[in-house]
C-alpha cells in the first residue's frame, strides 16, 4: 500500500452478519482495510467454510476500504498438521481462496493460523509460500498475523514470511491470557516493544504490522483460585464505575492500574484505553513501522480511535 496500514479485524460469524457492515463501521475512522473473517478450515482435504459477501465488499470499496478476508484454523477438530502436510489439501486451501477473492472482489487475504505444533512448522511455511505466489500473480496482498516472536516460537519463520508477504502482522497482546493463573497484562510496553524489536532483525520495516488490542482482561483471585473475564475498552470506564474504583498510571506497564478487594476476593485489572495506547502508538513511530492493526471492530473508543488516526497522518 501506498501509506500506512491501518487494519481492522471484523468478527464474522454468519452470512447474515455481512448485513451489518454499514452500522459496524458506522464511527470508523482512518481505517484503510477491514479484515473480516469469512473462512476456516472444515477437513484435512483442504475444504474450507466460506462466507464471504460481494455486497460487503462493494459497501467497502464505497468507503475507501481495502478487504482483505481471513482464514483461520479454529476448528478444533480439523488437524492443522494433518492438512497442511498434505500437499493436495494445501492446494485445495490456496485455490478455493483465490477463487472465492476473485468472485467477490477482495483486496487480499489474511492468515490466521494459531496454536501450531512446531512439527507443522515446515508445513505451514511451504503453504504461506505457495499462496504467495497465487497473490502474487492476481495481485492480492497476502498478510500473516502471528504471536508476539520468542525463541519457542520461532518455527512460525517470520524471516521466511518478510520475504514471500506483503505484510507481517504481530498480534500485539496476551502477554497474559484468559485463562491463565498468573494474573498480569494484556499488553505490557515492554512486552510489545520487545516483540516488534526481535520482528524488525527478520522483517523490513515497512512489511511490520502491530495490532493493538481493544479489550483488558479483569483478574479475580480468590485463595489459590484465578478466574478472569474480557472486558472491551468500549465497556472499561462503565466497569469502572460500577466497581467504584479508579486507576492510577502504571509506569512499568504503561498503563492504569486498579487493584481491590470485595469479599474474599482480590480484582487486578490492566486498562487498555486512549493513555495506553498512546504510549503504543509512539513507541511504533519510533521504528517507523508499516502500520497498526485492531482486534477488533466494536470494540474501541472515539478517543483511541482519533489516537490512531493521527499516528497514520
Amino acid at each position: 500500500m501506498d501509506g500506512k496500514v491501518n487494519m481492522v479485524w471484523h468478527q464474522v460469524t454468519s452470512t447474515d452478519a455481512n448485513t451489518y457492515f454499514a452500522d459496524a463501521t458506522a464511527n470508523m475512522t482512518g481505517v484503510n482495510v477491514i479484515s473480516p473473517t469469512w473462512f476456516y478450515l472444515l477437513d484435512t482435504s483442504g475444504n474450507i467454510a466460506n462466507i464471504s459477501s460481494a455486497d460487503y465488499v462493494a459497501q467497502a470499496h464505497e468507503k475507501g476500504l481495502k478487504v482483505w478476508g481471513l482464514i483461520d484454523n479454529f476448528t478444533q477438530e480439523v488437524s492443522t498438521t494433518e492438512t497442511l502436510s498434505n500437499t493436495a489439501a494445501r492446494q485445495n486451501i490456496i485455490s478455493q481462496l483465490i477463487q472465492a477473492a476473485t468472485s467477490v472482489g477482495m483486496d487480499g487475504i489474511n492468515v490466521d493460523f494459531e496454536q501450531l505444533s512446531s512439527d507443522c512448522g515446515p508445513h505451514y511455511v511451504e503453504f504461506i509460500r505457495e499462496l504467495s505466489i497465487q497473490c502474487r500473480n492476481r495481485g492480492l496482498v497476502l498478510s500473516i498475523a502471528n504471536y508476539v516472536p520468542f525463541n519457542f516460537n520461532d518455527y512460525y519463520r517470520l524471516d521466511i514470511q518478510g520475504q514471500v508477504a506483503d505484510y507481517v502482522i504481530i498480534m500485539g497482546y496476551d502477554e497474559h491470557w484468559h485463562g491463565s493463573k498468573d494474573p498480569g497484562s494484556v499488553a505490557s510496553i515492554s512486552y510489545v516493544s520487545g516483540g516488534l524489536d526481535r520482528t524488525l532483525q527478520e522483517v523490513p520495516a515497512n512489511k511490520v504490522v502491530n495490532a493493538l488490542p481493544f479489550y483488558t482482561i479483569l483478574w479475580k483471585t480468590e485463595g489459590t483460585d484465578v478466574t478472569d473475564e474480557y472486558i472491551t475498552m468500549n465497556n472499561e470506564a462503565d466497569f469502572m464505575n460500577r466497581a467504584g474504583v479508579t486507576a492510577e498510571w502504571d509506569e512499568e506497564t504503561c498503563q492504569n492500574y486498579a487493584e481491590w478487594t470485595s469479599g474474599n476476593a482480590t480484582y487486578q485489572i490492566w486498562l487498555e484505553d486512549a493513555e495506553s495506547i498512546a504510549v503504543k502508538l509512539n513507541m511504533m513511530a519510533t521504528k517507523n513501522i508499516g502500520g497498526v492493526a485492531v482486534w477488533r471492530l466494536g470494540y474501541g473508543t472515539q478517543a483511541a480511535w482519533e489516537l490512531i488516526n493521527a499516528y497514520l497522518q
